[in-house]
């Protein structure tokens, strides 16, 4: 009995060592602080059960706690994409969007959680899904993401997006017409898109996601209050696919929290929105991504090119107009593309880079995937930046971020979701490091 209950507790002994530590003192060369838009140099981040306990450049080692030796590395809170489908992979094809949704359920879970796995191992910790994943499909897999911190992000839903008759499409083939009823929530009237944001509440969604616009109708005015109005008093913000200026001025004045997109924005829209403090989740590409996706349409050479950048211009233009005039930028990818060439974690973390092509500095673009992303969905107490008393999720990029953003962006070194090492799963680092 002696020798069964010795080999027991040595058992025992080898499973904790083997797990991976719940206190942590990091060191860094430079840590971004989201609240004040700022890199502070040679910091240490001190961690203990999943939360920052304290943060600066002199925490001497504690018994207990492992140091980990980052110095080369600039630490970051865990990036926010606040527009993402996970249940979603598109071709670029005539039909892309007809062969994504014929997927069957069960097999679109499986590849949500690729994606979100690629997600988190390129440094979102914190996804908002807006749709286009049957019905509540996505439900499921935030369901299924937080039985383990290792699977993905953590995933706010929205279910299927309130639209206008046609879902988010023009006339479509009859043999097609299947994709508006399994992947939207039609509205028909005002009280029917009350019942429809119950239905949503019912199923536990996080918020609630209105398509303003297809290609021939909008929203009414009524019908777009009710939403906002029946949310609200629910508890859930509601956000806008609205791709130009009246349908996107028409969800502001009936309360939208966000807009996604707004491509073609006017300045007196983007006026109202700062007044109103509307944010915009621009879902714009980097130069490089925008060649591959423009190539993948068939265009070549000089009319590739003039495509891209004519693009480019008119977003680029749009985001600088929306910072001068004080509209609150919050980050979103609505990355779903199956193209050769991207992958889905870059894919979804340059969207970052792009806004930094379009000439805003790296301090502010980073403010807009982690402090305002996470006051967008009011979870600002807990995440969103690294500082003490909140959520230990933190990415470490190997280099400095802040002066050579577009190259480390993609370098990730190691991502933590709630104090836990996600990305790599194993942590190099010894105490002795800690006392030079």
């Amino acid at each position: 009995m002696k020798l069964l209950l010795t080999t027991l507790l040595l058992l025992y002994a080898t499973i904790l060592s083997a797990q991976p530590s719940r206190h942590l003192l990091i060191q860094v060369g430079k840590l971004y602080d989201s609240e004040q838009k700022i890199f502070l140099s040679n910091q240490r981040i001190l961690i203990k059960n999943g939360v920052i306990v304290d943060v600066g450049p002199h925490l001497n080692q504690i018994a207990g706690v492992k140091f980990v030796d980052l110095s080369q590395c600039t630490a970051t809170p865990g990036l926010i994409d606040m527009h993402t489908h996970l249940l979603l992979h598109q071709k670029q094809t005539s039909d892309g969007m007809i062969l994504a949704s014929k997927v069957p359920a069960k097999e679109r879970i499986k590849q949500g959680m690729v994606f979100a796995r690629e997600n988190l191992e390129s440094g979102l910790t914190t996804v908002r899904d807006l749709g286009n994943s049957g019905q509540y499909l996505d439900v499921e897999l935030k369901k299924t993401l937080a039985k383990s911190k290792d699977l993905g992000p953590t995933m706010y839903v929205s279910g299927p997006i309130l639209s206008p008759p046609g879902g988010q499409f023009g006339k479509m083939a009859p043999a097609d017409s299947f994709v508006i009823n399994q992947e939207y929530r039609v509205i028909m009237s005002a009280e029917d898109a009350r019942l429809a944001v119950l239905e949503h509440v019912k199923h536990g969604v996080d918020i609630i996601k209105v398509c303003m616009n297809t290609d021939n109708r909008m929203l009414t005015i009524d019908e777009i209050e009710a939403i906002v109005k029946t949310a609200h008093e629910n508890g859930i913000s509601v956000t806008a696919h609205a791709t130009y200026d009246k349908s996107a001025r028409a969800a502001v004045m009936a309360g939208v929290d966000g807009i996604e997109h707004g491509y073609d924005l006017s300045d007196s829209t983007l006026i109202l929105m700062a007044q109103r403090g509307t944010y915009l989740v621009p879902t714009d590409v980097t130069k490089e991504q925008a060649k591959i996706l423009v190539e993948g349409i068939g265009m070549k050479g000089k009319e590739a090119e003039d495509y891209a950048k004519s693009f480019l211009d008119s977003v680029h233009d749009r985001l600088r107009r929306a910072v001068t005039k004080g509209v609150t930028i919050v980050s979103g990818s609505d990355f779903y593309n199956d193209v050769v060439g991207i992958p889905r974690g870059k894919g979804a973390v340059g969207v970052i880079l792009s806004y930094h092509e379009a000439g805003i500095p790296v301090k502010d673009v980073l403010q807009y995937a982690t402090y305002n992303a996470a006051k967008a969905l009011g979870i600002a107490e807990s995440t969103g930046n690294i500082k003490k008393g909140m959520k230990a999720d933190i990415v470490f990029f190997n280099g400095d971020l802040e002066n050579d953003f577009a190259q480390t962006l993609f370098k990730v070194q190691m991502v933590l979701k709630a104090g836990l090492p996600v990305y790599p799963k194993v942590m190099s680092g010894t105490s002795e490091k800690a006392n030079k």
